[in-house]
């Protein structure tokens, strides 16, 4: 079996190389250019590269990658970075390249570092490669839109990841700095005439922003799931095959906007509290009433998952009128187990049942349980129509979960331990 070339040779060969081309620049540059010149929106470095290496590139490309395969194989995931980090520069123009480099960042670094923080500077460093160097040396691929705003949607604004709740309040603290504390603050900030080099610095342009809001919001961009919205937002416009996907995330981010896109924060607590946000249920479904999916599945099937939320979360906190308007859409795009004659109230029940099949009896107990805390938490934050339809939620959830056989006194004795949880969750001196 052959030995594997340790790194720092790769390294010392592509040095080697860099020499020779820089030696035949001047000769490389008389007789013409290459067919895949970068755009003046390339990073400088990399533009310098790809000038300088000419037709070296792609061989020293072919040799890195293939160790960085093999330490992929061995875990070797920080070598990988490093050894990663010139195949884009060899290569920038192969969307593929920057797309494996973030993801090992945010997702293979993350997994065998054990410290938030440390996690927290590597996706950091995902999201900045694909945003301050991927996409400006491919602005026309929307792969990368869609891998930057799944990032964003699935890793700083997931489930999965138990320092989730580290990354969202980091991620918020970063805008507030720019943007100031909330949604009321973003028209001062752009009367000021500040907006552009604030904006700039987390790669948004002011006049994406104003066109997703007049869609969709305003939204809060303090959150993940509104970064998801406009990266995918960005990149669904282009003409490529990966647009369709930056379609559905835009979907997928609004159906999280509508469950919590409305934040109370304070970052001297790190409180981080999130409601729905109806407004944006309903201008959703205003949306999906005026656009055709185009009989794309997987654009219909996330506008279906988004009309399901809206209307559960439209109903519970009685706004019924809206929440049926959801179910026609529903019925219009012909959604499964959504029958032509139900009504808005079988739809509800027969929602709730699908959320809790399969769930064992401690799954369903603490799904009531979480939205009973939800409920007191709201209500001690002084909104009580957030706090009624959590509460209304947690009963729809309960009446299933027990039927007939459950009791008014089993009933209070959950909201009597939402009520303690809740304390500890938010302590009575975090309030606002």
């Amino acid at each position: 079996m052959k030995a594997k070339l340790p790194t720092f040779i790769l390294v010392i060969l592509a040095l080697a190389l860099f020499a020779m081309a820089a030696a035949w620049g001047g000769r490389s540059r008389a007789g013409g250019s290459s067919g895949d010149v970068l755009t003046s929106e390339a990073p400088p470095g990399v533009r310098f590269v790809s000038v300088a290496l000419g037709g070296f590139r792609g061989l020293l490309a072919d040799i890195l990658w293939v160790r960085a395969s093999n330490l992929q194989e061995e875990g070797k995931f920080f070598e990988v970075a490093q050894l990663s980090d010139w195949i884009t520069r060899l290569e920038p123009r192969y969307p593929e390249v920057w797309a494996y480099h973030a993801w090992n960042m945010a997702y293979n670094i993350t997994a065998v570092v054990s410290d938030p923080a440390d996690r927290w500077h590597w996706i950091k460093n995902g999201l900045r490669l694909l945003r301050d160097e991927g996409i400006p040396s491919n602005p026309s691929s929307s792969k990368l839109y869609w891998e930057l705003g799944w990032m964003f949607y699935d890793k700083v604004g997931g489930r999965w990841d138990e320092a989730t709740p580290y990354y969202r309040i980091a991620w918020a603290g970063e805008i507030t700095g720019l943007l100031g504390g909330g949604l009321a603050d973003y028209p001062l900030i752009e009367k000021q005439g500040t907006a552009a080099p604030l904006l700039a610095a987390v790669g948004l342009n002011l006049n994406v922003m104003k066109s997703l809001d007049g869609a969709y919001g305003p939204l809060d961009w303090r959150l993940p799931e509104t970064h998801a919205m406009y990266w995918g937002y960005r990149g669904r416009t282009l003409s490529s095959v990966d647009a369709v996907w930056c379609d559905r995330l835009v979907w997928m981010a609004l159906t999280e906007t509508v469950k919590g896109g409305a934040l109370v924060y304070l970052p001297e607590q790190r409180r981080y509290q999130c409601g729905p946000r109806l407004d944006v249920a309903i201008k959703a479904i205003r949306n999906c009433r005026d656009i055709k999916s185009g009989g794309d599945p997987l654009v219909s099937l996330a506008m279906c998952v988004c009309m399901r939320e809206a209307a559960l979360d439209l109903y519970a906190f009685q706004h019924p009128v809206e929440a049926a308007a959801a179910l026609r859409q529903l019925k219009k795009e012909k959604a499964s187990d959504v029958m032509e004659d139900m009504t808005l109230e079988m739809f509800i029940q027969k929602e709730i049942s699908g959320r809790m099949h399969g769930l064992d009896n401690a799954s369903k107990e603490k799904l009531v349980m979480n939205h009973l805390v939800r409920s007191d938490i709201w209500r001690r934050l002084e909104t009580p129509g957030f706090a009624a339809g959590y509460e209304r939620l947690a009963r729809f959830y309960w009446e299933d979960y027990v039927g007939t056989t459950g009791t008014d006194k089993a009933w209070q004795t959950l909201q009597k331990h939402a009520q303690e949880r809740s304390l500890i969750e938010m302590p009575p001196s975090t309030n606002p």
